[in-house]
């Protein structure tokens, strides 16, 4: 390969890289900033950056003629990564409220806007790299998606190192790098003397004042507000980042124990202050770390959220969500031995092991076990037996490194997720949940309830309601399920100590709720009743599976653009899931009309011509046919790939487990598998015409469909299987649908080139992006409203509909 190639190959690895690098970084610090389901609001208007910035390229061809391809592809590649650090900051300096008018919605609009200036400097780059530095385009666009993919792979180990606003500076030095790569290209020997300078100088500036940043005790870098208030790093004695949260711990205090539904007879001596620290997950989710010597923590027998162990006070026990400790501590006072933590949370699992192990000390407490691992994929390698599994309040609200408004929490409430906690339970263990309760409309209650019915019966059981225990006092309420009936003596025992505590008795089996939508509920008796009731509810109380696994989102279609007063009725204020979904909804209309403006833009803008020049087509090279099925073709794509994308995310993701694993294997494979496909492109011929010019598009819809048919058998019998294996089989399942659609971007701009379109290709790779951003809001609402496997589906159907595409090209070409 020639060095001028090498370089320019390099180039396109490290620019793509740090643009995927930044929006991962994006999606963790627009959740720190605001809430997660602004992530993707202001992640798609960035991205829209580069669709812009391709146009751009397509709509000022004077200014990117051959002679000065080289030195644009240096100066926009270093602009982007002299932009990103100042538009990241400028992002952090001011606060970012959720979106409940038209000022909320400009101020948001806005912040989007910052973001995406540093984004088109990168799409004129990438654009130029594919389509005027004179490259094969298949290994040109898989040298941009294998770069994508360690992009991809690098934000984990960088974000174990540095926090994010580090990060970012980090990843401005890789862009400035691929730059100093580009300039390398120049044949002007002056313009290539000035650019490995600026270039050189650059990347130190940004890994210097990163390393800085880094080290310092109040980063002059970092988040000045975090959900509309403003933050003083003074105020914490511990902050660490990672792929899916960021974890800080206040200073210590002394306070009146916090429980989450404390008994109204709780007495005044149980009040008396204790040692504690605040812990904060995105700034948001709050929990308390007790100090754990010097107190017998006699409070928590009067927390709603450790009921259970009332009931079952000893035999092995475990906790979903070790948090501040607190429901450890409880199972340990109880009497439960051992007592088994599973936190996905590594930064939380190292403050009880490391950093804050004198004050917590339930770590070194004998018969203590803490694993950092998902719950599922944990209890399903586990083989123990319990008396009771605790799941307090789970709901971080923190989206997965995979991407915005994909919680980390969401395959812990699902049907196949409680049956396999269920399923680690002794046969008279308890497994209990506590969920918020609103009594005008306790919809996060009874879909809880929901939930439990349908995994008891599909455990075989046929009352459920006779193995449910419900208790709430004030805005919680707690769940109890077991795998056997609950026994008289059981029923008195519960009876005795709600009225001791002072909780109420909402649903058990000797009565029903006196809430009514509750009372429906309770009176259920089959598995089709239950879902014909779920499904004619004001909120969606059907209960969530892994195809639509979405526990918190309970808007229906018909009522997500219900007004703010409308909404306050049917959710508690502070949980927000229900703003989430109508903030999802807004977003993805807003992409639309924006794909629509680069759809069409280009078109009104094209210079007047006259009879003789509208004939040849000067401006696209194609004619008007020809040109609406390029343009269709690029769109198919944009669109297909993203909803085969997030469809994957949401079912393997759930299989792998750790969110942090299930990033690099599910999304990094992904893109690398396209990368090889856009590679091994070049095998196919399809200058020469025949069937393989325009049928290839087959290949990656027949393996999409071979992909779900093989996802369910795969993740359910081999749920157990250790890590590495359920790794491979992840990427075995990944690989095939991947690499197929990788093959059909190259593909696609090589039938076009040779239909004369060249002048378009920018304007198409711009179509691509815009689609893609698109698709990825209605890919979500698809999943949310109709399940996973409808996503997957119109994924394959995308790619089958490129058929036609592609034959009116293969026939324009000849």
């Amino acid at each position: 390969m020639p060095m001028r190639s090498f370089f320019l190959y390099a180039g396109i690895a490290l620019v793509a890289g740090s643009t995927l690098a930044l929006e991962i970084l994006l999606t963790r610090i627009t959740s720190v900033i605001a809430w997660y389901h602004l992530s993707f609001f202001v992640i798609a208007l960035a991205m829209l950056g580069m669709t812009a910035g391709s146009i751009y390229v397509f709509m000022r061809p004077a200014r990117f003629t051959q002679a000065t391809v080289m030195r644009r592809l240096a100066r926009s590649s270093a602009l982007f990564a002299a932009l990103a650090p100042l538009a990241v900051a400028w992002t952090m300096s001011g606060p970012l409220l959720p979106v409940i008018d038209l000022m909320g919605f400009f101020a948001l609009l806005g912040f989007g806007a910052a973001l995406a200036v540093p984004f088109a400097a990168a799409g004129v780059a990438l654009t130029l790299a594919l389509t005027r530095a004179g490259l094969p385009p298949g290994r040109a666009y898989g040298c941009d998606l294998l770069g994508a993919a360690a992009g991809c792979g690098l934000v984990i180990p960088l974000l174990d190192v540095v926090d994010a606003a580090s990060a970012v500076l980090v990843v401005g030095a890789i862009a400035a790098l691929g730059a100093l790569a580009f300039a390398t290209c120049d044949e002007d020997p002056g313009e290539k003397r000035r650019s490995l300078g600026t270039c050189g100088a650059l990347t130190l500036a940004l890994l210097g004042f990163a390393g800085f940043n880094a080290a310092a005790e109040a980063p002059p870098l970092r988040p000045a507000w975090v959900k509309g208030v403003r933050e003083d790093p003074r105020e914490f004695m511990h902050v660490a980042w990672n792929t899916h949260s960021r974890v800080t711990v206040g200073t210590q205090i002394a306070l009146p124990p916090y429980l989450w539904a404390p008994g109204r007879n709780m007495p005044l001596e149980a009040r008396a202050p204790i040692q504690q620290r605040v812990l904060k997950i995105d700034g948001a989710a709050a929990t308390l770390m007790a100090e754990g010597a010097g107190s017998d923590h006699a409070y928590l027998d009067w927390d709603l959220s450790t009921f259970a162990h009332r009931l079952r006070p000893h035999g092995p026990a475990a906790v979903i969500g070790v948090g501040g400790g607190r429901d450890v501590l409880a199972a340990l006072r109880s009497g439960h031995a051992p007592v088994v933590g599973v936190e996905l949370n590594a930064a939380i699992v190292d403050l009880h092991r490391r950093s804050m192990a004198d004050f917590s000390t339930i770590a070194a407490r004998p018969g203590v076990e803490l694993h950092t691992d998902e719950a599922r994929s944990f209890f399903s390698r586990d083989d123990r037996q319990y008396e009771v599994i605790t799941m307090s309040l789970i709901d971080t609200w923190a989206s997965t490194g995979a991407g915005a408004y994909s919680l980390s929490e969401n395959g812990l409430y699902t049907v196949e997720g409680w049956l396999v906690f269920l399923r680690r339970l002794a046969p008279t263990g308890v497994f209990t949940v506590s969920r918020w309760y609103k009594k005008e409309s306790p919809g996060e209650t009874a879909r809880m309830v929901a939930l439990a019915m349908e995994a008891l019966w599909q455990l075989g059981v046929e009352k459920p309601r006779a193995h449910l225990l419900l208790l709430q006092v004030e805005s919680v309420a707690t769940l109890l399920v077991s795998p056997t009936p609950f026994t008289a003596d059981d029923l008195d025992l519960m009876q005795r100590e709600a009225v001791r505590i002072g909780v109420n008795m909402v649903l058990t089996p000797r009565r029903l709720p006196a809430q009514p939508l509750l009372a429906e509920l309770g009176a259920i008796e089959d598995r089709a009743t239950l879902w014909q009731w779920a499904e004619r509810q004001t909120l969606d109380l059907t209960p969530p599976t892994d195809d639509r696994p979405f526990f918190f989102n309970m808007l229906k279609p018909g009522t997500w653009l219900e007004g703010q007063e409308e909404l306050s009725e049917l959710d508690l204020g502070f949980l927000g899931n229900l703003q989430a979904t109508q903030t999802l909804v807004y977003a993805t209309l807003v992409s639309l009309l924006l794909t629509l403006a680069a759809l069409l833009g280009p078109l009104v803008a094209r210079p007047a011509q006259t009879e003789v020049s509208r004939a040849s087509e000067p401006t696209t090279g194609l004619a008007p046919a020809t040109l609406a099925a390029a343009l269709a073709y690029f769109a198919l794509i944009g669109l297909g790939f993203m909803f085969v994308e997030i469809a994957l995310l949401s079912q393997v993701g759930v299989f792998v487990g750790h969110p942090t694993l299930s990033l690099a294997v599910v999304l990094g494979g992904i893109i690398l598998s396209a990368g090889i496909g856009s590679l091994l492109s070049g095998k196919l011929a399809v200058e020469r015409g025949g069937a393989v010019a325009w049928l290839f598009p087959l290949i990656p819809a027949l393996m999409v469909v071979a992909a779900r048919l093989a996802t369910g058998p795969v993740t359910e019998n081999f749920a157990g299987a250790e890590t590495t294996i359920r790794v491979l089989l992840s990427i075995a399942l990944i690989a095939p649908p991947a690499v197929g659609m990788g093959i059909c971007f190259p593909l696609g701009l090589r039938l076009v080139e040779r239909a004369g379109g060249h002048a378009v290709t920018p304007w198409l790779w711009g179509i691509n992006g815009a689609f893609g951003v698109c698709a990825s809001g209605l890919a979500l609402g698809t999943s949310m409203t109709w399940g996973i496997s409808t996503t997957m589906a119109i994924g394959a159907g995308c790619y089958l509909a490129l058929v036609a595409c592609a034959r009116k090209l293969a026939r324009a070409g000849r």
